[in-house]
């Protein structure tokens, strides 16, 4: 196999994080660290080794990334925030006519980049979407709970912010902390009877986790629902909540409506949050009185052998740190591609590009938190054969 030519966009911590990743593969055998900061970029190639070059990027300069696009076979794009930079990426990396992956966190540009299908197709472009933590890791827990279904009706990513702190009992303030603030305000899209339709954010959903028991959880903005949309036709409902004490879900509804007003900014409306959780309460909260939920997880319903299942799978062991939840599974993603896993052309999520058996065997090395595990003890499959309808 001839080494691969990457170029890599971003230099922050989820694109460093995926350039030493992919840097250390044999299948890649140049890589471009490009950003708009050249000091950033060049410090990331001074930890990815003597593959790695520096280059100065303005991706909103679009004569410039398509000259930098073709000098590659392939980019892995980690400039965000993705409802800014994610469609004319794509867009340029589909006039270039060289293979695309990423980490895109947004909903509304995953819609957008989705009905870029065609034209990628035609351009004989693969374009891999949404390759992270979430969507990506939460992408590929979807796929593996819908193998062991024979027909599947609701699909629900989840992630659980109790539990994600490694052990950490503070917040910082980080992008994180907005992107929150952005997937709880406003409108999200759903799916709903087989379509894409806008809803508002925070709703309840009574949860049943199959062997856990049953919770409350709180609907919020996501790729996911998208992409579940338009990977499987077939499916009716699909929707990304998020595991959080009601006394938070409050707080979030506050400041949603300060966000939506227009009277507090994303940012300021994170800050916020922090205060009031250094304040103790919210932070107080966790764990009371309801089963404790993992850290990402789906949940599939539908059928199987002629009657209703449930089926939930969780990671039970992730990499460090959300830099590593992030870049790694893009790196990993593009070895798989590089390896020629991926025959298809155009637009797809993860969910449909890959194997769940292969991810989540080349993901299991790289997941430390709370212990390493064999690959065949990373992923948890638990099933509700029999199932009343809620």
């Amino acid at each position: 196999m001839t080494p691969r030519r990457i170029l890599s966009l971003g230099a922050g911590a989820m694109g460093n994080i995926a350039a030493q990743t992919v840097a250390s593969f044999q299948e890649v055998g140049s890589l471009i660290i490009a950003d708009v900061d050249l000091t950033a970029a060049q410090a990331v190639v001074s930890a990815c080794g003597d593959k790695a070059k520096a280059a100065r990027v303005d991706v909103t300069n679009h004569t410039d990334l398509l000259e930098a696009m073709r000098q590659v076979d392939l980019v892995m794009n980690c400039v965000g925030p993705f409802f800014r930079f994610g469609v004319p990426v794509l867009e340029a990396a589909i006039e270039a006519g060289i293979d695309y992956l990423d980490i895109c966190d947004d909903p509304e540009p995953t819609k957008t980049m989705h009905e870029l299908h065609g034209r990628a197709k035609e351009a004989k472009v693969t374009a891999i979407i949404g390759l992270g933590a979430s969507p990506g890791i939460t992408s590929m827990l979807a796929a593996r709970a819908r193998e062991e279904l024979d027909e599947t009706d609701e699909l629900i990513a989840a992630w659980n912010i109790e539990e994600d702190d490694r052990g950490n009992n503070e917040m910082a303030f980080s992008a994180a902390i907005v992107h929150w603030m952005q997937q709880c305000s406003g409108t999200i899209l759903e799916c709903e009877n087989g379509k894409l339709v806008d809803k508002r954010p925070l709703a309840e959903v009574s949860l049943e986790y199959p062997g856990r028991g049953r919770r409350t959880v709180y609907t919020v903005g996501h790729p996911e629902p998208v992409s579940f949309h338009y990977s499987f036709p077939d499916l009716q409902r699909s929707f990304c909540v998020m595991v959080m004490p009601s006394l938070w879900t409050r707080e979030f509804r506050k400041l949603a409506e300060v966000i939506d007003r227009g009277t507090m900014t994303l940012e300021e409306a994170g800050r916020k949050l922090l205060e009031d959780v250094a304040a103790g309460p919210l932070m107080d909260a966790r764990f009371l009185g309801h089963p404790r939920l993992p850290v990402f997880f789906a949940v599939a319903k539908g059928r199987r052998d002629g009657r209703p299942a449930r089926v939930a799978t969780h990671i039970r062991s992730i990499p460090q740190d959300m830099a590593r939840a992030t870049g790694i599974p893009l790196a990993l993603g593009t070895r798989l591609h590089l390896q020629g896993r991926v025959a298809t052309k155009g637009v797809m999520a993860p969910e449909t590009a890959f194997q769940s058996a292969e991810f989540f065997d080349l993901l299991a090395p790289y997941c430390t938190f709370p212990m390493p595990l064999e690959a065949a003890e990373l992923v948890e499959v638990t099933r509700t054969p029999n199932l009343s309808d809620d």
